[in-house]
């Protein structure tokens, strides 16, 4: 399959419609950085698969100066045969649309993508993932990507690298089935699994009910009148406690269930008859004790008529106080009065005496002066004698202490009412709550008289009850016992049934695991032999492609002393890895790690080789053609020129597509890549002066010359 023609619009970078005559033996694409070449090699790629992996999503593919708004790539082919194939992809940045024309048939989408793959690659329609199968297959061995030289040799992982190749030497389908085979085997090894977990919680199981066997006590066979116990008990119970519950049968799992709530509800009604009788105790001491004492009314009548005299004793002591007090202040007025007069006569008779003679100073008359004097004198000197005797107190003492013997009197009688008025109050509630207690405990007695014998026949009457509630719940537990001992019996025979039934299937969980481990065993061997198969074909192949390499290597000459590649493969837990070595046969030394002693352009160099082995070296591809994007900003010139002689010995049999950012160079390749004879032919595309329409395009054929070139000094 060779490419005859690459119409772009709106891909990457060209937004216009440009078309491109491929159907030479060499195409060199000459244009300096940014022109578009590595656009029209993606062109092919995205065409045939759809898919750019360094790219990503499909948007990206888009023009931002697309007139159209979408990219459209068409790819024609030429089968061996001489048939043409056009594909034709879009994507208007939504959906991509996929377009197939051949043998006069058009095909579009899943269709198309179908008979796509039949034409271009039968192998990949056997994959998984068929799209990811071709986009690999391109990448690996036929279209060698500018920025990704070195990806197959350092990013790819070995194992990575071992299924690549595998896919290329044809032995893909059986890396495919092993991965398929191993995928069954371990769901297979999976449920396996579940299975003898299964198995080991049905074996717990077992334990577990052989060890409840054991612990079951030996049953000594039902009691003979079980049935006719767990009836009477019943109606017993039903009487007693007037339940409206349905009793089940004895032997039922609720029996158990039924006993225990009427044990438990005799004892609940046993503690409330008990403290009825509690109560009933109380009351009857409370009658007996009111009996006892007298009524409360006579020794309140009583106090109050001690009180009442009390009281008009007391008024009438206090009459006689007040009648004493005030006649001692009488008394005490006139004393101050007559002591005041006295006073002042003796004030007047000093004050006389000084002014004293044969007249009188106020009036002037004549007077006997010595009389006067003597007289004057006289009530000088009296100092008051009986009148200044204190007035008689002692009615007012007698008077107030017959008051305070009445107050005292008084109170004492007072406090006396109280306390009566308080005690019969006091008996007044006791009445009423005695009364209520009666109310509560449903007593019913004619009169106060008759209350005792009420209480009396009460208290018989609840003891005899709580006697009977006992006996029930005595009879209750026993039959619980004896159910409980009909239950293990029964539980004993199904326990011994599941047991009997866990076994068997236990048995038949254990053949299943068994045989299901044979397969699984089976199936490692059969999946060990295909990843030996797989292991030994692309070893085969690699050792078949190994003197390829090692030519196109030693073509290159990238490195003085490390002139020897060897391709390794292993099987490291159960995947294929293939990695490359380096190796100095002067030195015997070697490296399975390259890029560790070869620089950066000779490892280039390694990549290069190995990606044109496996072109040259793989009988098979989807296309018979090379397409290297600008090489020489990976290689050294050297380098180089060793490679395009080698490409131009074998652009017979493989179509070659390069391209270059030297003009010098593309030159260079024009005449090294010239056809030499009638049949073949180069074409030259000058790529230049990109603008936002895309670059200027100038394609032409490259000049025939048979004759050999020379070097000229």
């Amino acid at each position: 399959m060779r490419l005859t023609r690459l119409s772009l619009s709106g891909f990457r970078g060209f937004p216009g419609p440009v078309s491109f005559d491929l159907d030479a033996d060499a195409v060199i694409v000459i244009g300096v950085n940014g022109q578009g070449k590595t656009s029209l090699f993606d062109g092919v790629l995205w065409g045939l698969t759809g898919n750019i992996p360094r790219l990503g999503e499909d948007h990206r593919l888009v023009s931002l100066y697309s007139s159209t708004g979408e990219a459209r790539v068409e790819v024609d082919l030429r089968t061996s045969s001489g048939a043409s194939v056009r594909v034709v992809r879009s994507f208007d940045g939504e959906v991509q649309q996929l377009r197939l024309e051949h043998a006069d048939k058009i095909y579009k989408d899943d269709g198309a993508r179908l008979r796509l793959l039949e034409v271009l690659w039968p192998d990949a329609m056997h994959t998984p993932d068929s799209a990811s199968a071709l986009t690999a297959a391109l990448t690996k061995s036929v279209y060698l990507q500018q920025d990704l030289v070195r990806e197959f040799i350092e990013a790819d992982s070995e194992q990575e690298r071992f299924e690549a190749v595998s896919e290329l030497v044809g032995a893909g389908r059986v890396t495919d089935l092993s991965l398929a085979l191993e995928r069954a085997k371990t769901a297979w090894s999976r449920a396996t699994n579940l299975l003898a977990k299964d198995l080991e919680d049905e074996l717990g199981r077992l334990r577990a009910i052989e060890d409840q066997l054991s612990r079951l006590p030996q049953s000594e066979g039902e009691p003979g009148d079980a049935a006719e116990t767990w009836a009477a008990w019943c109606a017993r119970d039903e009487v007693l406690t007037k339940s409206s519950t349905n009793y089940p049968p004895m032997e039922s799992s609720d029996a158990p269930l039924v006993v225990d709530r009427a044990v438990k509800a005799s004892r609940v009604e046993r503690q409330r008859l008990e403290r009825r009788i509690d109560s009933l105790h109380e009351l009857q001491q409370a009658v007996e004790g009111a009996d006892a004492e007298g009524s409360p009314a006579d020794e309140v009548a009583v106090l109050q008529a001690d009180l009442d005299k009390a009281v008009a004793e007391f008024e009438s002591a206090r009459a006689e106080l007040e009648r004493a007090q005030a006649q001692a202040a009488e008394q005490r007025r006139a004393q101050l009065n007559l002591h005041e007069a006295r006073a002042e006569l003796r004030a007047l008779a000093e004050l006389a005496l000084r002014h004293l003679g044969p007249a009188c100073p106020v009036c002037g008359q004549v007077h006997d002066e010595d009389a006067t004097r003597s007289r004057l004198e006289k009530l000088r000197e009296e100092d008051g004698g009986d009148e200044h005797t204190a007035p008689e107190v002692s009615d007012v003492a007698s008077a107030a202490a017959r008051s305070k013997e009445a107050e005292v009197a008084q109170a004492g009688a007072t406090a006396a009412l109280d306390a009566a008025r308080k005690q019969a109050r006091e008996k007044a509630l006791l009445r009423t709550e005695r009364e209520r207690q009666v109310h509560e405990l449903g007593l019913e007695a004619t009169s106060d008289e008759d209350l005792p014998r009420v209480i009396d026949t009460a208290l018989e009457a609840t003891s005899a009850r709580i006697t009977e509630l006992e006996g029930h719940a005595s009879r209750g537990e026993q039959l619980a016992l004896d159910i409980t001992r009909l239950a293990e019996a029964t539980r004993g025979n199904e326990l011994k049934q599941e047991a009997d039934r866990l076994r068997a299937a236990t048995e038949e969980s254990r053949a299943a695991v068994s045989a299901r481990e044979e397969s699984g065993n089976l199936a490692g061997l059969v999946l060990e032999g295909l990843r030996t198969a797989g292991s030994e074909v692309v070893a085969t192949q690699l050792e078949r492609l190994e003197p390829l390499v090692q030519r196109i290597y030693a073509t290159a000459d990238p490195h003085p002393s490390f002139r020897v590649v060897r391709l390794l493969t292993k099987t490291a837990r159960g995947r294929g890895r293939l990695s490359a070595s380096v190796f100095d046969p002067h030195a015997d030394r070697g490296s399975n790690s390259p890029s560790t002693v070869l620089s950066s352009s000779q490892m280039n160099a390694l990549a290069v080789s190995l990606f044109l082995a496996l072109n040259f070296g793989v009988p098979s591809l989807p296309l018979q053609a090379v397409m290297l994007d600008d090489p020489l900003q990976s290689l050294d010139d050297v380098n180089l020129l060793g490679l395009i002689d080698l490409l131009r010995r074998a652009k017979d049999e493989r179509q070659l597509l390069m391209s270059t950012h030297d003009v010098r160079f593309g030159r260079l390749l024009t005449r090294k890549l010239r056809p030499v004879h009638e049949q073949q032919r180069s074409r030259v595309i000058e790529l230049s002066a990109w603008d936002t329409t895309g670059p200027i395009v100038e394609q032409f054929d490259g000049p025939r010359d048979p004759a050999r070139l020379r070097i000229a000094a």
